[in-house]
């Protein structure tokens, strides 16, 4: 074989190289399909395909914290709470109001069990905001931890900064006096949770279950604070 004819052979083989990799560069998914793929391998349990999709989108779009906090829901679900901080912390940087990527970090932080990491993060975010979101939040897993009198003054705090002005602190200290056995301080968080919203059908489940009667008399105006 001469050499302009292995010259040439090689310039072929290089010249369809390029165009296999031109082919296979153009049939790499678009992101929205990367994101349904990933979304409806989630939904069908598919862990290890749905983190290889929200992977690769992150890759390309480093920037994409929705995509993080998507990846992180799977490797929670996946046992590996621990990579899910990781991506949840990435997220937060960016957005650190954000309170959906925040609960998602406590709740992998939880089942991380980083206990002592949780109660700081909580504590920190309750302290600096001072909002009753972050008191909720702080009391609801500080109950989980078996922490009751920490969980109690997070709540009553919550209570307190809400000024009776919603249903969820009132239900949140009903449900963690439930958990206690405390049942007279259950059943009147439960009455001031009535007076705010006296149609919520969970409600009114939970009071015809502790064998009460809802109606006008059983309503009390919530206490900004006591326990």
């Amino acid at each position: 074989m001469t050499s302009r004819v292995r010259t040439g052979r090689a310039v072929v083989l290089l010249t369809l190289a390029v165009i296999a990799l031109s082919v296979g560069c153009t049939k790499q998914r678009p992101l929205h399909v990367l994101k349904a793929d990933a979304e409806f391998a989630a939904g069908q349990g598919q862990y290890d395909k749905a983190k290889a999709d929200y992977s690769e989108y992150i890759r390309r779009r480093p920037e994409a914290t929705e995509i993080r906090y998507q990846l992180a829901k799977v490797q929670v679900a996946n046992g590996e709470p621990r990579q899910a901080i990781e991506q949840l912390n990435i997220a937060l940087d960016v957005e650190p109001m954000n309170d959906t990527y925040l609960d998602a970090q406590a709740h992998a932080m939880f089942e991380a069990k980083e206990f002592e990491a949780l109660t700081t993060l909580l504590s920190r975010n309750a302290s600096e905001r001072g909002r009753v979101e972050d008191y909720l939040r702080l009391g609801t897993y500080a109950a989980k931890m078996g922490n009751a009198d920490e969980a109690q003054q997070a709540l009553l705090t919550a209570a307190k900064l809400d000024q009776g002005k919603s249903l969820r602190p009132q239900k949140a200290l009903a449900d963690f006096y439930g958990a206690i056995g405390d049942r007279d301080r259950q059943v009147r968080r439960l009455r001031m949770a009535y007076f705010l919203e006296p149609a919520s059908p969970d409600l009114l489940t939970e009071i015809r279950r502790l064998g009460e009667v809802p109606g006008p008399s059983f309503a009390v105006v919530p206490e900004e604070s006591g326990q």
